[in-house]
């Protein structure tokens, strides 16, 4: 049988690999994997924030367009995911005596939201969901990359980020395609690119602080 910590690895591996995949411009500053592990009390209390403004964003979503059935049908189920994620995240905390953070302002959060379209609702709708998709991404790279750290120091925070990472992966590619519905495929193209490149230029200034988008 093959040793548990063979699996960890080959997983750990394939995760990092993952991270290539991914459609941003940037990757996360060095060191900020290794911020979080040091200070995972931190990490791990905003994390639980995030999570829960991830379902609520999810059903802000239902409630702007409740007669699109395929955005309801994805979204009610990531935000039941998220939900899960949640109660996993404030489990862990507890067990550690930890408690999670308030909810707060988040800028780079912010700095996306700022850049939404708000003149087409049609285009409203596109940002809105291009956001979610960003958000996602860099969760999922930021997951990926604290796992490579934290695989050796802490078991259970690790098996939570092998679950949690791809789970982001999927959820910023549902973003993306539900974005990509209503759009002409070269317009969206170029639409997408100038998202991209935002959150790019927002990372310039991100990294140093042991938050999930810190």
């Amino acid at each position: 049988m093959p040793e548990p910590g063979g699996r960890r690895e080959r997983t750990r591996h394939r995760f990092l690999e993952a991270v290539d995949e991914l459609p941003l411009l940037a990757a996360t500053r060095h060191g900020w994997a290794e911020l979080a592990a040091d200070r995972l009390p931190e990490f791990l209390a905003d994390h639980a924030v995030c999570e829960q403004q991830a379902a609520l964003f999810g059903l802000n979503l239902v409630a702007h367009y409740p007669a699109d059935a395929a955005l309801v049908d994805a979204m009610t189920a990531l935000a039941a995911e998220e939900v899960a994620h949640l109660r996993r995240v404030s489990q862990l905390l507890h067990r550690r005596g930890l408690q999670p953070s308030r909810r707060r302002a988040n800028p780079y959060v912010q700095g996306l939201h700022e850049r939404i379209a708000r003149g087409s609702e049609q285009r409203l709708k596109c940002d809105r969901l291009l956001v979610g998709a960003l958000i996602e991404a860099r969760s999922c790279e930021r997951f990926t990359r604290l796992l490579a750290v934290i695989a050796d120091r802490d078991a259970e925070v690790a098996d939570l980020l092998f679950d949690l990472g791809p789970a982001e992966k999927r959820h910023w590619v549902t973003f993306h395609r539900l974005a990509s519905r209503e759009a002409d495929p070269e317009s969206f193209s170029r639409r997408w690119q100038g998202w991209l490149e935002h959150e790019r230029d927002l990372m310039d200034s991100r990294g140093i602080a042991p938050t999930v988008h810190g």
